[in-house]
């Protein structure tokens, strides 16, 4: 049904357009409207016919530089944007790649390190394999979401992890992340990373520790604000030490996590439960018991991630 269309209220429009030759991602988007001939109602039902649900009050903020795009489903919309308005692809979104930053972009400088202290007490793991560097760990990178793959084998040893992270950067001139896995078996003979998104700049596997650290870049340089996606796969050398847990600490609160454990068919656990720990000394609290699907997998999606650890721990299948 295609409802009636009005025009905007004046009011609803900018007093003033820049003519700048560098506009901004509103500036951009007005003068594309103003070309088309199309008003934001008539836009929002071609979105919508695209099969893209954008309320016309947030194009509305968009245009007038209210807010900006940043959801997939709302960069989804750009892209259809830019073919009804016929921009050019690319012509919006280039203009999103550098915004101002909001909220846990605007860390100051310290609290990484605080927080690091807290969820990290001096003797832990992190703190043994990075020493004095431990409390600058990524200091100026904020994650924003993590998602966690991990795989046993049929012993019930972790064999792969795979990590897909949304960071942000907190100043200009980040160019790498650094990741820390404390495997839970010391004679663990070797690991081998992948890197799918990012590049692997350095490794270091300490047997000793159960440790691994490794640095992946970006392949460029973020300013403040910016985003990067890192994305790998640890493969984990022959074991003989079944797991009983997988866990992951974050200093700061992030917007998603999800940990998803896949069980091999021939090793499911008996019970598992997911759990929270204030930081990597406190006991196990908030268990929440789960049960695994037809794939024997089990995953944990905290509502409001806060800072800690948040892991998933299991027991030995029945005999």
């Amino acid at each position: 049904m295609d409802q009636h269309e009005q025009p905007l209220p004046a009011a609803d429009a900018p007093p003033h357009d820049t003519t700048s030759s560098d506009p901004t991602f509103d500036e951009a988007l007005r003068r594309a409207l103003r070309a088309s001939g199309l008003t934001l109602q008539r836009l929002h039902h071609h979105l919508a016919l695209r099969g893209v649900s954008v309320s016309p009050v947030t194009l509305s903020h968009w245009q007038r530089g209210r807010s900006r795009p940043e959801r997939p489903q709302s960069l989804r919309a750009v892209a259809e944007v830019e073919a009804i308005l016929g921009t050019g692809t690319g012509a919006l979104q280039s203009l999103l790649g550098h915004r101002r930053p909001r909220g846990r972009a605007l860390v100051r400088d310290g609290e990484m390190s605080t927080a690091l202290s807290h969820v990290h007490p001096p003797g832990s793991p992190l703190a043994a394999a990075l020493g004095a560097d431990a409390y600058r760990f990524n200091e100026h990178l904020v994650s924003l979401s993590v998602h966690e793959t991990v795989r046993l084998d049929e012993y019930g040893c972790i064999a792969r992890y795979t990590v897909s992270n949304v960071v942000r950067a907190t100043r200009d001139g980040v160019r790498s992340l650094t990741a820390h896995h404390q495997l839970d078996d010391t004679d663990t003979p070797s690991v081998q990373v992948t890197v799918a998104c990012g590049r692997l700049d350095a490794l270091r596997f300490r047997q000793e520790l159960g440790s691994v650290v490794f640095e992946i870049g970006f392949g460029r340089t973020l300013a403040r604000g910016e985003t990067a996606i890192i994305d790998y796969a640890l493969e984990v050398g022959p074991r003989w030490k079944p797991s009983e847990h997988h866990e992951r600490t974050l200093p700061l609160s992030v917007r998603q996590y999800l940990l998803h454990v896949y069980f091999h068919p021939r090793h499911v656990p008996s019970a598992a439960y997911g759990y929270y720990r204030e930081h990597g000394e406190a006991p196990r609290a908030h268990r929440q018991p789960l049960t695994p699907d037809a794939s024997h997998s089990v995953h944990i999606l905290p509502a409001k991630c806060g800072a800690g650890v948040h892991g998933i721990a299991w027991t030995a299948p029945r005999t």
